[in-house]
Protein backbone atom coordinates (compact mmCIF):
# COMPACT_ATOMS: atom_id res chain seq x y z
CA UNK A 1 0.00 0.00 0.00
CA UNK A 2 1.43 3.62 -0.79
CA UNK A 3 2.05 5.46 2.75
CA UNK A 4 0.39 8.92 2.56
CA UNK A 5 1.46 11.44 5.25
CA UNK A 6 0.14 14.73 5.99
CA UNK A 7 1.94 18.14 7.13
CA UNK A 8 0.21 20.17 9.79
CA UNK A 9 0.36 23.54 11.81
CA UNK A 10 -0.69 24.76 15.26
CA UNK A 11 -2.64 27.89 15.00
CA UNK A 12 -1.74 30.31 17.76
CA UNK A 13 -5.50 29.66 18.67
CA UNK A 14 -5.60 26.24 18.91
CA UNK A 15 -5.35 24.75 22.40
CA UNK A 16 -2.94 21.49 22.73
CA UNK A 17 -5.92 20.01 24.35
CA UNK A 18 -7.37 19.87 20.86
CA UNK A 19 -4.25 19.30 18.67
CA UNK A 20 -3.23 16.52 20.45
CA UNK A 21 -7.34 14.80 19.82
CA UNK A 22 -6.38 16.06 16.18
CA UNK A 23 -3.38 13.74 16.22
CA UNK A 24 -5.02 10.93 17.52
CA UNK A 25 -7.94 11.40 15.06
CA UNK A 26 -5.20 11.20 11.86
CA UNK A 27 -3.59 7.93 13.88
CA UNK A 28 -6.98 6.36 13.98
CA UNK A 29 -7.81 7.13 10.51
CA UNK A 30 -4.89 5.60 8.64
CA UNK A 31 -2.35 8.08 8.73
CA UNK A 32 0.67 7.06 8.55
CA UNK A 33 3.25 10.14 9.66
CA UNK A 34 2.60 13.68 10.61
CA UNK A 35 5.28 16.29 9.64
CA UNK A 36 4.65 18.97 11.98
CA UNK A 37 5.40 22.89 10.93
CA UNK A 38 8.17 25.07 12.73
CA UNK A 39 7.19 28.37 11.63
CA UNK A 40 8.25 30.31 14.86
CA UNK A 41 5.79 32.97 15.76
CA UNK A 42 3.37 32.35 13.13
CA UNK A 43 2.59 28.82 14.82
CA UNK A 44 2.84 27.49 18.35
CA UNK A 45 6.39 25.56 19.35
CA UNK A 46 6.80 22.82 17.30
CA UNK A 47 8.62 20.52 20.26
CA UNK A 48 5.90 21.26 22.45
CA UNK A 49 3.23 20.14 19.99
CA UNK A 50 5.23 16.84 19.02
CA UNK A 51 5.40 16.09 22.78
CA UNK A 52 1.64 16.34 22.88
CA UNK A 53 1.28 14.13 20.04
CA UNK A 54 3.62 11.63 20.89
CA UNK A 55 1.55 11.43 25.02
CA UNK A 56 -1.33 11.26 22.47
CA UNK A 57 -0.95 8.53 20.19
CA UNK A 58 0.99 5.27 20.16
CA UNK A 59 1.76 4.05 16.63
CA UNK A 60 1.89 7.56 14.36
CA UNK A 61 5.48 8.57 12.89
CA UNK A 62 6.27 12.30 14.49
CA UNK A 63 8.68 14.87 13.20
CA UNK A 64 9.36 18.22 12.11
CA UNK A 65 7.88 19.39 8.65
CA UNK A 66 10.33 21.51 8.66
CA UNK A 67 12.89 23.14 10.89
CA UNK A 68 16.17 24.61 10.16
CA UNK A 69 19.31 25.26 11.20
CA UNK A 70 19.41 29.39 12.02
CA UNK A 71 16.87 30.44 13.69
CA UNK A 72 17.02 26.62 15.90
CA UNK A 73 20.43 26.61 16.23
CA UNK A 74 21.44 22.71 15.92
CA UNK A 75 21.98 22.19 19.79
CA UNK A 76 18.37 23.16 20.45
CA UNK A 77 16.90 21.08 17.30
CA UNK A 78 19.26 17.99 19.35
CA UNK A 79 18.19 18.10 22.57
CA UNK A 80 14.71 18.67 21.43
CA UNK A 81 13.66 15.86 19.35
CA UNK A 82 12.63 12.36 19.87
CA UNK A 83 11.48 11.77 15.97
CA UNK A 84 12.62 12.43 12.62
CA UNK A 85 14.25 15.71 12.05
CA UNK A 86 12.95 17.52 9.08
CA UNK A 87 15.17 20.45 7.64
CA UNK A 88 14.17 23.49 5.28
CA UNK A 89 16.51 24.76 2.75
CA UNK A 90 18.91 27.72 3.49
CA UNK A 91 22.48 27.91 2.31
CA UNK A 92 24.01 24.33 1.55
CA UNK A 93 27.11 24.36 3.29
CA UNK A 94 25.31 25.29 6.55
CA UNK A 95 22.80 22.28 6.22
CA UNK A 96 25.58 20.00 5.53
CA UNK A 97 27.33 21.00 8.53
CA UNK A 98 23.70 21.10 10.94
CA UNK A 99 23.68 17.39 9.71
CA UNK A 100 26.76 16.13 10.73
CA UNK A 101 26.46 17.82 13.91
CA UNK A 102 22.95 15.70 14.37
CA UNK A 103 24.93 12.81 13.27
CA UNK A 104 27.31 12.95 16.14
CA UNK A 105 24.49 14.31 18.49
CA UNK A 106 21.40 12.69 18.03
CA UNK A 107 20.93 8.73 18.61
CA UNK A 108 21.34 6.71 15.22
CA UNK A 109 17.95 5.69 15.22
CA UNK A 110 16.40 9.42 14.65
CA UNK A 111 16.47 9.70 10.88
CA UNK A 112 17.08 12.75 9.19
CA UNK A 113 15.19 14.17 6.12
CA UNK A 114 15.62 17.17 3.98
CA UNK A 115 13.27 19.39 2.48
CA UNK A 116 14.56 20.05 -1.10
CA UNK A 117 13.94 21.66 -4.30
CA UNK A 118 16.70 22.72 -6.37
CA UNK A 119 19.60 20.19 -7.76
CA UNK A 120 22.65 21.38 -5.02
CA UNK A 121 20.21 20.77 -2.12
CA UNK A 122 18.84 17.87 -3.81
CA UNK A 123 22.54 16.04 -4.04
CA UNK A 124 23.23 17.02 -0.64
CA UNK A 125 20.16 14.57 0.68
CA UNK A 126 21.24 12.01 -1.75
CA UNK A 127 24.65 12.01 0.20
CA UNK A 128 23.82 12.72 3.65
CA UNK A 129 20.55 12.62 4.36
CA UNK A 130 17.80 9.49 5.01
CA UNK A 131 15.26 11.01 3.21
CA UNK A 132 13.99 13.95 1.28
CA UNK A 133 10.82 16.25 1.20
CA UNK A 134 10.41 17.29 -2.20
CA UNK A 135 8.63 20.56 -2.80
CA UNK A 136 7.75 22.43 -5.50
CA UNK A 137 5.02 22.22 -8.56
CA UNK A 138 2.98 19.08 -8.87
CA UNK A 139 4.32 18.44 -12.08
CA UNK A 140 6.03 14.98 -13.18
CA UNK A 141 8.75 16.60 -15.56
CA UNK A 142 10.23 18.75 -12.32
CA UNK A 143 9.57 15.68 -9.65
CA UNK A 144 11.49 13.56 -12.20
CA UNK A 145 14.67 15.67 -12.41
CA UNK A 146 14.20 16.31 -8.57
CA UNK A 147 14.65 12.31 -8.04
CA UNK A 148 17.31 12.37 -10.40
CA UNK A 149 19.29 14.91 -8.54
CA UNK A 150 18.87 12.49 -5.48
CA UNK A 151 19.84 10.17 -7.07
CA UNK A 152 22.71 11.61 -8.23
CA UNK A 153 23.95 12.32 -4.43
CA UNK A 154 23.49 9.12 -3.80
CA UNK A 155 25.83 7.59 -6.18
CA UNK A 156 28.21 10.20 -5.43
CA UNK A 157 28.15 8.84 -1.77
CA UNK A 158 28.42 5.06 -2.91
CA UNK A 159 24.32 4.82 -1.05
CA UNK A 160 21.82 2.52 -1.96
CA UNK A 161 18.72 3.51 -3.22
CA UNK A 162 16.61 1.28 -1.33
CA UNK A 163 17.39 2.37 1.60
CA UNK A 164 16.28 6.25 1.42
CA UNK A 165 12.74 7.46 1.21
CA UNK A 166 11.54 10.31 -1.26
CA UNK A 167 8.25 11.74 -0.22
CA UNK A 168 6.65 14.23 -2.39
CA UNK A 169 4.50 17.09 -0.76
CA UNK A 170 1.35 17.19 -2.70
CA UNK A 171 -0.84 20.01 -2.64
CA UNK A 172 -3.98 18.84 -3.15
CA UNK A 173 -7.91 20.52 -3.11
CA UNK A 174 -11.33 20.32 -5.03
CA UNK A 175 -11.11 24.14 -5.76
CA UNK A 176 -8.88 26.71 -6.80
CA UNK A 177 -9.33 29.20 -4.23
CA UNK A 178 -8.79 26.42 -1.99
CA UNK A 179 -5.06 26.85 -2.89
CA UNK A 180 -4.34 29.73 -4.62
CA UNK A 181 -2.18 31.59 -1.62
CA UNK A 182 0.02 28.81 -1.31
CA UNK A 183 0.08 28.89 -5.06
CA UNK A 184 1.38 32.88 -4.46
CA UNK A 185 4.19 31.36 -2.56
CA UNK A 186 5.23 28.69 -4.10
CA UNK A 187 5.40 31.08 -7.57
CA UNK A 188 7.74 33.72 -5.57
CA UNK A 189 10.02 30.66 -4.68
CA UNK A 190 9.91 29.46 -8.21
CA UNK A 191 11.54 32.42 -9.19
CA UNK A 192 14.99 32.02 -8.11
CA UNK A 193 14.98 29.05 -9.65
CA UNK A 194 17.99 28.65 -12.63
CA UNK A 195 15.62 27.31 -15.19
CA UNK A 196 12.04 26.48 -15.28
CA UNK A 197 10.49 22.71 -16.52
CA UNK A 198 9.33 22.57 -19.93
CA UNK A 199 5.35 22.58 -18.22
CA UNK A 200 5.77 25.88 -16.73
CA UNK A 201 8.07 28.15 -19.28
CA UNK A 202 4.92 29.50 -20.08
CA UNK A 203 4.19 30.99 -16.71
CA UNK A 204 7.58 32.77 -16.16
CA UNK A 205 6.28 36.06 -16.52
CA UNK A 206 3.52 35.42 -13.94
CA UNK A 207 6.01 33.68 -12.21
CA UNK A 208 8.24 36.70 -12.22
CA UNK A 209 5.27 39.02 -11.41
CA UNK A 210 4.48 36.91 -8.36
CA UNK A 211 7.49 37.15 -6.77
CA UNK A 212 7.62 41.08 -7.46
CA UNK A 213 4.30 41.87 -5.42
CA UNK A 214 4.13 38.97 -2.99
CA UNK A 215 3.88 40.88 0.74
CA UNK A 216 5.47 39.00 3.51
CA UNK A 217 3.39 40.35 6.16
CA UNK A 218 0.76 38.84 4.57
CA UNK A 219 2.58 35.38 4.05
CA UNK A 220 0.35 32.46 3.51
CA UNK A 221 -3.18 34.64 4.40
CA UNK A 222 -6.16 33.49 2.57
CA UNK A 223 -6.83 36.49 2.36
CA UNK A 224 -3.76 38.32 0.87
CA UNK A 225 -3.59 40.97 -2.25
CA UNK A 226 -1.01 39.50 -3.87
CA UNK A 227 -2.27 36.10 -4.49
CA UNK A 228 -4.47 37.73 -7.21
CA UNK A 229 -1.11 37.64 -8.81
CA UNK A 230 -1.81 33.86 -9.89
CA UNK A 231 -4.19 32.87 -12.51
CA UNK A 232 -6.25 29.99 -12.67
CA UNK A 233 -4.01 28.12 -14.74
CA UNK A 234 -0.98 28.61 -13.08
CA UNK A 235 -2.73 27.64 -9.90
CA UNK A 236 -3.79 24.06 -11.66
CA UNK A 237 -0.26 23.68 -12.61
CA UNK A 238 1.12 24.09 -9.48
CA UNK A 239 -1.28 22.11 -6.99
CA UNK A 240 -3.44 19.11 -7.73
CA UNK A 241 -6.78 20.56 -8.51
CA UNK A 242 -10.02 19.49 -9.65
CA UNK A 243 -12.65 16.71 -8.93
CA UNK A 244 -11.93 13.61 -7.00
CA UNK A 245 -11.22 11.35 -10.35
CA UNK A 246 -8.73 14.45 -11.73
CA UNK A 247 -7.00 14.86 -8.63
CA UNK A 248 -6.00 10.82 -8.11
CA UNK A 249 -5.23 11.07 -12.23
CA UNK A 250 -2.67 13.61 -11.14
CA UNK A 251 -1.50 12.21 -7.93
CA UNK A 252 -0.57 8.32 -10.12
CA UNK A 253 1.28 10.67 -12.33
CA UNK A 254 3.46 11.79 -9.72
CA UNK A 255 3.71 8.51 -8.42
CA UNK A 256 5.28 7.05 -11.52
CA UNK A 257 8.12 9.75 -10.91
CA UNK A 258 10.21 7.49 -8.60
CA UNK A 259 9.12 9.23 -5.36
CA UNK A 260 7.74 6.75 -2.46
CA UNK A 261 5.38 8.87 -0.50
CA UNK A 262 2.67 11.30 -0.87
CA UNK A 263 2.40 14.02 1.66
CA UNK A 264 -0.08 16.35 2.04
CA UNK A 265 -0.40 19.91 3.96
CA UNK A 266 -3.82 20.10 5.63
CA UNK A 267 -4.79 24.07 6.68
CA UNK A 268 -7.34 25.87 8.27
CA UNK A 269 -10.53 24.39 10.06
CA UNK A 270 -11.72 21.13 9.88
CA UNK A 271 -8.56 19.57 8.95
CA UNK A 272 -10.04 16.02 9.86
CA UNK A 273 -12.93 16.25 8.26
CA UNK A 274 -11.16 16.64 5.09
CA UNK A 275 -8.41 14.32 5.70
CA UNK A 276 -11.29 11.85 5.36
CA UNK A 277 -12.53 13.78 2.62
CA UNK A 278 -9.73 13.41 0.31
CA UNK A 279 -8.99 9.73 1.87
CA UNK A 280 -12.20 8.52 0.66
CA UNK A 281 -12.57 10.39 -2.53
CA UNK A 282 -9.34 10.73 -3.95
CA UNK A 283 -6.71 8.53 -2.66
CA UNK A 284 -8.80 5.34 -2.12
CA UNK A 285 -8.96 5.14 -6.08
CA UNK A 286 -4.83 5.23 -5.91
CA UNK A 287 -4.24 2.44 -3.05
CA UNK A 288 -1.69 -0.34 -4.33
Amino acid sequence: MTPFDVSVGISPRQSFESWGSFVAQLEAEGVQRVWVIDSQLAMKDVYAGLVVAALNTSRIGLGTGVTNAVTRHPTVTANAIAAGVGLKPQKVAEVEEAIDFFRSHIDQSVPIYLAVSQERMCQLAGRKADGAIVMGPAQPDMVRQQVKWIEAGLRAAERGRSLFEIGLMATTAGEVEDVRSWASTQARLLSHHKGLPESLARFQSEIQRSAETYDYTEHLSTHAEHSGAVSDDLVRALAVVGTPEECASRLRELQRTGIDALIFPLAGRNRAERWRKLRDEVLSQIIV
